[in-house]
């Protein structure tokens, strides 16, 4: 299916009133030769380190039809060294339709302390037009402690809230001491190839 621009429109400008702020998050571990089963949904990996309700992506998949790379997904059902993804933190286990023989898991955590102290910065978005909506607010600048900025987040509020969308193809910054990180411009875009 293809939506026309006025549809693409209508969706960005309901998730503009709700995605407010904007995050960073840190990958903080990267599993490879994980595989799957999908009579069981279970993804296994010796010592995965994961915990239910972790925040991770897929890079790499073979196998696994109905999970994609690059799509923020959420741990559920761990046990042992067995795990599996959810759409939404506690949710149900996705139900994937062909086994998995390889993929990499990256979990991802929000950036904490700092002096001053790392906080998430609000956004607003213009109305949509064809399929993009572009922030009104130019950017935001962020105090970081000491650590790696590996993805910018979408939230509903300053702190807690739902994650709307998770960008983790920018360029991983590393911050051996406390400094600013800069998003220079946010865009939500139903458009593919993006615009």
């Amino acid at each position: 299916m293809s939506y026309a621009a006025a549809a693409k429109n209508v969706m960005l400008d309901a998730l503009a009133a709700v995605q407010t702020y904007l995050g960073l998050l840190s990958k903080n571990l990267t599993l490879t030769g994980v595989t799957g089963t999908a009579a069981t949904d279970l993804l296994t990996k010796a010592s995965h380190g994961l915990s239910n309700g972790d925040l991770v992506t897929l890079a790499g998949l073979t196998g696994g039809a109905g999970l994609l790379n690059a799509t923020p997904y959420f741990v559920v059902g761990v046990s042992g060294n067995d795990f599996q993804l959810s759409h939404t933190s506690g949710g149900a286990a996705i139900d994937f339709t062909t086994n998995i023989t390889d993929v990499t898991v990256k979990r991802f955590v929000e950036i904490s302390g700092g002096s001053p102290a790392y906080a998430r910065k609000a956004v607003a978005y213009a109305a949509a037009a064809a399929g993009v909506a572009d922030d009104t607010t130019n950017g935001a600048v962020f105090d970081v402690p000491a650590s790696t900025v590996s993805a910018v987040g979408g939230y509903s509020a300053s702190t807690g809230g739902t994650l709307y969308d998770l960008d983790d193809t920018i360029t991983e910054e590393v911050f051996a001491s406390q400094g600013t990180y800069t998003v220079s411009d946010s865009k939500l875009n139903l458009n593919y190839p993006l615009a």
